[in-house]
């Protein structure tokens, strides 16, 4: 793992930080594209990249907060600022919610926005999840003899030594680029135009991607034998299995 890329003087540059500097300056290049296939002004793309990466981060370290809050007890703001501690949900939720409100700020269609979000939000996860590998910043699954397995040990969350683990953020990555992938090849077909069609396939994959790979990660179960992220996959399947579905136009297709 290298947590600490390079030092320029005294300041060190991540290899977390800096790949979050990827993905915004890719994410800004995926949705300009994606914005112009769906009729809206690339130029929003940049403010809206921006501001929905840093409150996706926000969202996903206030999301791991408020889950470990006893084990956390007394260091809460060194936890803020910490290099590792980051929930996927936690960030997603609050990532879409921001897409919705500089929606709203810049009166754009709500279909044509979320359906053109789709592939930028797999691609900057893609390169987030590159960071978290890179950073080993605790984000990797349960420990494993098989050959698939990694040692995090110099990480900013290090396993002990001679333990590997399921490289889960190496997995994640892989599957959002599929994801990606797909959404993009389905992003200018005509069966796929139906308003918010595609967000409703993109929630639906990454809904399935999270499921699965929960059970080689090392969170907690709290119900069923399911983790938390678990439970929200559950239910995000089944909203977006209604939104896939559902062929009568939904009452907020026109702007957000």
């Amino acid at each position: 793992m290298i947590p600490e890329l390079i030092k320029i003087g005294p300041i060190p540059i991540h290899s977390f930080g800096l790949m979050i500097a990827l993905a915004l300056f890719a994410g800004i290049l995926r949705l300009q594209k994606s914005f112009q296939v769906n009729g809206i002004n690339p130029a929003y793309a940049d403010s809206i990249v921006f501001v929905t990466i840093f409150a996706g981060l926000i969202g996903a370290r206030l999301w791991y907060i408020g889950e470990n809050l006893r084990s956390l007890e007394g260091r809460y703001l060194e936890a803020i600022f910490s290099g590792s501690g980051f929930t996927f949900y936690g960030g997603f939720i609050v990532g879409f919610a921001t897409i919705l409100i500089m929606g709203r700020r810049y009166k754009l269609k709500l279909s044509s926005l979320l359906d053109s979000a789709g592939p930028t939000l797999a691609l900057c996860y893609a390169i987030g999840r590159l960071g978290c590998q890179l950073s080993g910043d605790g984000d990797y699954g349960i420990a494993t003899d098989s050959i698939w397995g990694m040692s995090y040990s110099t990480g900013v969350v290090p396993t002990p030594p001679g333990v590997l683990a399921y490289p889960t953020p190496l997995y994640e990555s892989v599957a959002s680029l599929l994801i990606m992938f797909i959404l993009l090849k389905i992003e200018t077909l005509p069966g796929f135009r139906r308003p918010f069609l595609r967000i409703g396939i993109c929630v639906n994959l990454f809904s399935i991607e999270r499921f699965l790979v929960e059970f080689i990660r090392i969170n907690d179960r709290i119900a069923w034998g399911l983790s938390e992220a678990q439970i929200i996959s559950i239910a995000l399947f089944a909203i977006s299995l209604c939104v896939i579905f559902w062929k009568k136009p939904l009452c907020c297709e026109g702007e957000t």
